[in-house]
């Protein structure tokens, strides 16, 4: 079973912490000494996040603030609510502290897994478990998706399937919204409130004349959202999908958010962090700051360029109202390629004059038939080179092919090398299934000749982290910068959440930005998705670095970390590699990934979780500076009997006090 949760602490601890860099800095209570309900939640403790800002904290439960008779709230990494009636009890997400054995029943708001686990020990002592309607088959057959996925985790576009559960939990009724469900006579509405889930309920009861609403995470602290990786996902309205909704279904929130304010709770009790007293307050500042936030991102939107003004005008009234308008940023200037870049599908090649070729990319057979006829019509003699900017399949799809035809050498910077060589390594979105080894190995700011041109190879974390970007400068003529995907004329391509789009100074977008600020004077950008190349001018420039400087604090208010890339980045706690194939007796070694978005050095820690035909390591606990990545080994040995099939393997992540359970996974797949 899980470790169990940790108490609140005590106010002027969590203030000499926040003295120090903002944070909690002293390891939880252990469960043992903490008590089995709580009616009330102390300010100085965000179950799911970090400790909450001095300004802008949030309301909470208080001593002299009873909660309604009958009904008792214990905090922990998620929530638990329980409503007594007649002697028996009803929970409410489930008993994160694991000390109650019995309840008649348990709602579940949603399947995910790093919240149904606080259900699970109500389950196996006869809990009936309520679920929602939509959600329910994750919950009672999570066999399927995983072994689904041993496929569609490559050349995935549809993206959003975070945190499914590893275990089944069995299902005794699924409800909609418009249901009301009747247990010891009290009745229990259900509203839909998709959202942060795609099929998420919340449930509504009246208590001593209040009404308390059980909301999931819809809505958090004083109006927060516990991140937004978890909201991407296709806008059909807009002819937009999965891959390109960058917090796609923020429509579907703030209508269930109208949807909960319409029924006039007095009390929210989220699945994470405090109960929320004024819910009238809480919602309207909740839409607010994703309004602010939504409005900032269309403003610099690269998707504006490919889906033009009224599909983006389509996704952008979803979320800011019938009236809105989006301040969007003029457009770059296009120009017509050189006649020594050939444009081939969203590959580039670069001519010599001796007709050797250097190509920027290689997604498709499409690709290397063309380049086929220009051989065949005289215009290529022969293929030397190809760079690659980063590592999504239709950039990488025919690499080995393209290299077994031409003998080319093949071209890589930093972290995007490993991912060519080995994408099965990973669970990220649009991997190729080919590996291709880069026999050309980088630096950034590497530069070489190569015939008249002359090539240098920048770092360039824009639509991905693990992108590069190629300078090339011809002789007395031209210089261009095949940027791969990361601009287009109408600005910043982050629109998949998944691909890890930092807004640290220095890094992600903001480094890419800096780099383009450094380029020859007339330097054309090249993006193998646009026809034409363009130029930004420096008004544009700035204009970009301005809104994403913007975002930060609109991101701070709106996300519950002390840093908003926790919200951003799904992966900054990782099991690596993704997917293992072994034999029963084998160990494997694995590596938890961490990346400390942090203002100051933290420490983590992690345990790790396997079925019960493996054993494994406690992963333990490792300091890691600020803005940088540190490792967790941990070693995972099946049992000689095991039994063919798939395992998954997830690791619990904390830190100060919080903690985040069965946060990332890694799956080993069992063969004779």
């Amino acid at each position: 079973m899980p470790a169990q949760d940790s108490p609140p602490r005590s106010s002027w601890l969590a203030l000499r912490a926040l003295a120090i860099c903002g944070l909690l800095l002293t390891p939880p209570v252990r469960p043992s000494d903490a008590p089995e309900s709580r009616a009330r939640l102390t300010p100085a403790r965000n179950t799911a996040g970090i400790a909450t800002r001095e300004s802008g904290r949030p309301e909470v439960a208080r001593a002299e603030d009873s909660l309604p008779s009958g009904l008792s709230v214990v905090p922990g990494p998620v929530n638990g609510a329980f409503i007594e009636r007649g002697g028996k009890s009803i929970a409410v997400y489930g008993d994160p502290s694991g000390r109650r054995a019995l309840s008649d029943i348990v709602l579940l708001s949603e399947a995910r897994r790093d919240v149904t686990w606080a259900a699970r020990s109500l389950a196996e002592h006869g809990a009936s478990i309520v679920a929602p309607e939509k959600e329910a088959e994750l919950l009672s057959t999570p066999e399927k998706f995983w072994a689904e996925l041993r496929e569609k985790r490559f050349h995935d576009y549809t993206q959003q399937s975070t945190k499914v559960p590893t275990e089944p939990i069995r299902v005794s009724r699924t409800v909609k919204g418009g249901e009301t469900l009747t247990w010891e006579g009290l009745p229990i509405r259900v509203i839909d409130t998709p959202g942060y889930t795609r099929g998420a309920v919340s449930y509504l009861v009246e208590l001593d004349g209040r009404t308390v609403a059980f909301t999931g995470d819809l809505i958090r602290d004083d109006g927060k959202l516990q991140d937004l990786f978890s909201l991407q996902d296709a806008i059909p309205e807009a002819k937009i999908g999965g891959y390109h909704g960058w917090a796609g279904r923020l429509g579907d929130l703030m209508a269930s958010l109208d949807r909960l304010a319409a029924e006039k709770p007095d009390l929210l009790v989220p699945l994470r962090g405090p109960v929320i007293r004024d819910p009238t307050a809480a919602i309207a500042r909740l839409q607010n700051r994703i309004r602010a936030v939504y409005a900032n991102y269309l403003s610099i939107d690269a998707l504006r360029w490919y889906f033009k003004d009224e599909h983006i005008r389509v996704k952008a009234r979803r979320v800011l109202g019938p009236e809105a308008q989006v301040d969007w940023m003029t457009m770059a200037k296009t120009v017509p390629l050189p006649g020594s870049i050939i444009p081939i599908s969203n590959a580039r090649l670069i001519l010599s004059a001796d007709r050797s070729g250097f190509l920027v990319d290689c997604g498709s057979m499409e690709i290397i038939e063309q380049l086929r006829k220009l051989r065949a019509a005289g215009t290529l003699e022969s293929l030397e080179h190809v760079f690659v900017t980063h590592y999504h399949d239709d950039h990488t799809d025919a690499l080995p092919a393209l290299v077994a035809e031409f003998g080319v050498r093949v071209h890589a910077c930093g972290s995007l090398i490993d991912l060519i060589e080995r994408p099965g390594d990973y669970r990220l979105p649009c991997l190729t299934r080919n590996p291709t080894p880069v026999t050309r190995k980088h630096r950034d700011g590497d530069a070489w000749r190569w015939k008249e041109y002359e090539m240098t190879i920048l770092d360039h974390p824009g639509q991905t982290l693990h992108h590069n970007a190629l300078l090339v400068r011809r002789d007395g003529d031209w210089s261009a910068c095949f940027v791969g995907d990361s601009f287009t004329p109408s600005g910043i391509d982050d629109y998949c959440l998944q691909n890890r789009n930092f807004i640290h100074e220095g890094q992600g977008l903001l480094r890419c930005l800096d780099q383009l600020d450094t380029l020859p004077g007339g330097c054309l950008i090249i993006n193998q998705h646009v026809e034409p190349a363009f130029r930004f001018s420096a008004a544009q420039v700035t204009r970009m670095r301005e809104m994403l400087r913007q975002r930060r604090p609109l991101l701070a208010e709106l996300l519950p970390f002390d840093d908003p890339n926790y919200g951003l980045d799904e992966s900054w706690a990782v099991l690596h590699p993704y997917w293992v194939v072994v034999r029963p007796g084998q160990s494997v070694e694995l590596a938890l990934r961490i990346t400390n978005h942090s203002p100051c050095e933290r420490t983590f820690r992690a345990v790790a979780r396997a079925p019960a035909d493996f054993t494994v390591s406690n992963a333990g606990s490792v300091l890691i500076p600020r803005h940088s990545e540190g490792h967790l080994p941990i070693t995972v040995r099946v049992t000689p009997d095991a039994a063919p099939g798939l395992r998954v393997i997830v690791a619990d992540v904390a830190w100060d006090e919080a903690e985040l359970r069965g946060w990332t996974e890694a799956v080993l797949e069992v063969v004779p």
